[in-house]
């Protein structure tokens, strides 16, 4: 983790790293696409859901960044990890769990050092 001086995120670096994180799901799917192991026979063509076709560096840029984000979270307590990812994706604070403040306090750990993780700050 990145400690010491504070220094202020630039905004379009904060919403960039909330962006990635909000498009968690089709990374998966993307890295999932990556990991298909194909025949020598077979000729594979990458689609998103708008049938768009992908080159494989995509895929790799989507593998990449889900590195990215679970290496991020390894600087936020294990008990916080799925539900600051779930607050990030859907908006929301988890209630109930811990008080509002200390997830406020892992989402900008979280984000700060993903931003680092990306090369972005």
């Amino acid at each position: 983790m990145h400690t010491g001086e504070y220094v202020k995120m630039p905004k379009a670096v904060y919403y960039q790293c909330l962006w990635t994180v909000k498009d968690i799901d089709r990374l998966y799917r993307l890295e999932a696409m990556m990991k298909h192991e194909k025949s020598e026979d077979e000729v594979v063509l990458y689609e998103d859901e708008g049938g768009m076709a992908m080159n494989e560096e995509v895929l790799r840029q989507a593998s990449w960044k889900l590195s990215c984000i679970k290496d991020a979270l390894n600087v936020i307590p294990q008990e916080y990890r799925i539900e600051t990812i779930e607050s990030i994706v859907d908006g929301v604070f988890p209630t109930g769990i811990a008080h509002e403040n200390t997830w406020k306090k892992w989402r900008r750990v979280f984000i700060k050092e993903l931003a680092h993780k990306l090369n972005l700050i």
